[in-house]
C-alpha cells in the first residue's frame, strides 16, 4: 500500500466514525474502504493503539478516541478567530439569555468551534466539534453567501440532503436565499436543521470574507418569528465587533 493511500484511509475511517454516534464493525468499515476485512482490521488495530480509536468490549465496535478530543481542542485553541470572538460570544449570551455558537466551514459542511451557554440554562449537549451540513443552518448558510465561490458552485449540481420538513434541499431555492443573505447580512433558520430549533447568524468577516459565522440559538417558543429582527441585529452586532477584533482594531461601540 502506497503511504498517500495509507494516509487517506486513516483520513476516511476518522470521519466515518466522527459522523457515526453509535460506531462502526470491522466488516462495515471494510466495506465503505472497499478493502477485505483483514486490510480494515490491520488499520483499526494500528489507530487503536495510538489511541485515536475505541474498541468495544461488547460487540467490538469502534468509536473516536479520547486522544481525538486533545488533538481537536489544541487545533481549535490556535484557530485566532476562537480568541478573538470570545468577548462577543459571552457578551451576546448574556444580553439574549440564550445559546450563542461559533462556526467555520469544512468543505460542504459546518463545524461548531466555540459556545457559551447563559448559566441559568440547562444544556443537554454540546454542540462543540459537531458537523452539519452546510445549507442547513443558518451558519452554514452565512459562510456560503459572504465565503468562497466555489463553495456555491459545488452545492448547485448535486442533490441537498434533508434532514427535516423545512430543510431548503432545491439548489435553485439556496441560490435564492443565499442572495437574501447578502442583501439583508444575516441568515435565519427555522426546523431546518433540527424540528423546533431556530438559529440566527451574522458574518465574522476578514477582507469581506466570512471566516465564521457566530450564531444565537434556541427553541422555537423562545425566539418567535416577531422576536428574529431585533435578535438579527444584537448578533450582527457580535459579528461586527468580532470582525473588528480580527482586523486588530476596537470593537463598534454597542448601544
Amino acid at each position: 500500500m502506497r503511504v498517500t493511500e495509507a494516509a487517506d484511509r486513516v483520513v476516511t475511517v476518522l470521519d466515518l466514525l466522527g459522523a457515526e454516534h453509535d460506531g462502526l464493525g470491522v466488516r462495515e468499515i471494510a466495506r465503505r474502504l472497499d478493502v477485505h476485512p483483514s486490510t480494515a482490521s490491520r488499520l483499526l488495530g494500528t489507530l487503536s493503539a495510538a489511541g485515536l480509536i475505541d474498541r468495544e468490549d461488547t460487540g467490538g465496535r469502534y468509536r473516536l478516541g479520547a486522544r481525538i478530543v486533545g488533538l481537536a481542542a489544541a487545533a481549535v485553541d490556535r484557530l485566532p478567530v476562537v480568541s478573538q470572538a470570545r468577548p462577543e460570544l459571552e457578551h451576546l449570551s448574556a444580553v439574549t439569555a440564550e445559546t450563542v455558537n461559533l462556526a467555520i466551514r469544512d468543505g460542504l459542511h459546518v463545524v461548531y468551534v466555540d459556545q457559551v451557554t447563559p448559566a441559568q440554562t440547562v444544556v443537554m449537549a454540546s454542540w462543540v466539534g459537531r458537523r452539519s451540513p452546510v445549507h442547513a443552518s443558518s451558519s452554514g448558510k452565512v459562510l456560503l453567501a459572504f465565503g468562497d465561490e466555489s463553495a456555491r458552485d459545488a452545492l448547485a449540481g448535486r442533490a441537498l440532503e434533508r434532514l427535516t420538513e423545512r430543510t431548503v434541499t432545491d439548489p435553485g431555492r439556496l441560490t435564492a436565499v443565499l442572495r437574501q443573505v447578502r442583501r439583508q447580512g444575516y441568515a435565519a433558520s427555522a426546523g431546518e436543521l433540527e424540528e423546533g430549533l431556530v438559529t440566527i447568524a451574522a458574518p465574522v468577516l476578514v477582507e469581506g470574507v466570512a471566516v465564521a459565522a457566530i450564531s444565537v440559538s434556541g427553541p422555537a417558543y423562545r425566539l418567535p418569528a416577531r422576536d428574529v429582527p431585533h435578535l438579527a441585529r444584537q448578533v450582527l452586532d457580535a459579528a461586527a465587533a468580532a470582525s473588528h477584533r480580527m482586523a486588530g482594531r476596537s470593537g463598534p461601540s454597542r448601544r
